[in-house]
């Protein structure tokens, strides 16, 4: 898995979204809120718009025709108010429209007479009929019925109906006053609009200014993780960005105290405690890596296995103490002999494992000389005795067997040299040499 795909909340992204989710709460409960507390302010200023225009222009009517209402059958139905047939008159209700812009409509009992209201074709919806629940309700109203959503001609009107009645008290009709709805939405909308426009606008700018400054702290955190994968999967020669390394804020004090952690534990899991060889187990993966250069471009590499000789009796004799300092000594010149050439490792106990990197067998047998004869140099002194030192070794380069059977047969050649008198190297299908 990839770091980028392991890293789900960095710093950024959790600061992002403390921004943006409440920011985009705040707007979503501006536009909501906002919008109904502005549609009803705007509803009711409609409201009371309607019932003033209603009023007035009952009055007008009643004023300049006075009398009452009646519908009069000469060969085709007309409305009279008093002695003036009102029917065609359309001044009655385009006046108070171009005052207020207002729909008006004058109803004689269920049925418009007079009307603002238009169809598609521009024609006015005169001879359309009330709803008889609206009817019912008016006949017995003074004060006139407010709705605040009715379907006139398919759209949604805010209406108000404001009853007639003639002299007798009878019921005449009603003066229907109304305002589209969608106008009244869309005067709420505006300001709430506008408010959370520049909500979203400061949310944005938050969000840019938290992307710049934290996109290089996103970036540093990656490395890290990335380096800590391939740490984890113990990939050779990982190495984390100096950029990292040399920030001066937390980043750069984590990534110092992982890269430490690293190598502690990478020389804790790879090196050998007290020689500082490579152990066993990180020698095997290291072979593996010399074994693939051979399998790819054909380079050759020698293989030695080595055995301090008599090592027991210096346990024996003189303690561990004793038996530490030789391994140590004896390390000490493995390293450095072979850490240009190729590796060594603590095998086991008292047994060394060399691997000539790129080195034929004769090569690699001849640089082994070198190392026994440094070693046979060695002296340790211990309460008042000379300590010598030597080393039997077994050595092969068979690059194209599989590497354990490669080492069983240094292994062979080690056991060959021990046997015939110690302090020695076998080479495999070599005469032995010292």
């Amino acid at each position: 898995m990839s770091s980028e795909s392991r890293v789900k909340n960095t710093r950024s992204q959790i600061l992002l979204t403390i921004v943006i989710v409440p920011t985009l709460l705040l707007a979503a409960a501006t536009a909501i809120i906002g919008y109904n507390l502005i549609l009803s302010s705007l509803s009711q200023q409609v409201e009371k718009e309607m019932m003033t225009t209603a009023a007035m222009t009952a009055d007008t009517i009643d004023a300049i025709f006075p009398g009452d209402y009646k519908l009069v059958d000469d060969g085709g139905l007309r409305l009279y108010k008093g002695e003036t047939d009102i029917t065609q008159d359309n001044e009655l209700v385009d006046r108070p429209k171009g005052i207020t812009d207002l729909e008006v409509s004058l109803i004689y009992k269920d049925t418009r007479i007079l009307t603002t209201i238009k169809d598609k074709y521009d024609s006015r919806i005169v001879g359309t009929g009330l709803a008889d629940q609206v009817n019912q309700k008016l006949g017995t109203s003074e004060e006139g019925i407010l709705y605040k959503k009715t379907l006139i001609n398919k759209s949604n009107y805010f209406t108000y109906y404001y009853p007639l009645f003639n002299s007798d008290g009878s019921f005449a009709g009603a003066l229907e006053i109304c305002y589209p709805h969608d106008r009244v939405s869309i005067l709420a909308w505006r300001p709430v609009m506008i408010i959370t426009g520049m909500i979203l606008a400061v949310m944005i700018l938050l969000v840019y200014l938290i992307y710049v400054n934290s996109s290089g702290t996103d970036k540093a955190l990656k490395k890290l993780i990335k380096f800590t994968e391939d740490a984890e999967a113990g990939h050779d020669g990982v190495e984390l960005d100096q950029e990292i390394l040399a920030r001066d804020d937390e980043y750069g004090i984590i990534a110092q105290s992982v890269v430490k952690m690293h190598r502690s534990l990478r020389d804790m899991m790879d090196k050998d405690a007290l020689t500082k060889l490579y152990n066993r187990r990180s020698a095997n993966r290291m072979l593996d890596l010399v074994r693939s250069h051979y399998e790819s471009d054909g380079i050759p590499y020698s293989i030695a296995i080595g055995d301090i000789d008599f090592f027991k009796k210096f346990n024996d004799t003189y303690g561990h103490d004793v038996g530490d300092e030789v391994l140590m000594i004896v390390a000490s010149i493995l390293q450095k002999n072979m850490m240009p050439i190729g590796f060594a490792s603590r095998w086991g106990g008292e047994e060394f494992l060399l691997v000539f990197d790129r080195m034929e067998l004769t090569a690699a047998v001849k640089k082994l000389h070198e190392i026994a004869d440094e070693i046979r140099e060695q002296e340790l002194d211990y309460d008042g005795n000379t300590i010598k030192i030597t080393m039997s070794f077994g050595i092969a380069s068979r690059p194209e067997l599989d590497q354990d059977d490669l080492i069983k047969i240094a292994d062979e050649k080690l056991y060959e040299a021990k046997e015939n008198g110690r302090n020695r190297i076998v080479a495999d299908i070599t005469e032995e040499a010292q």
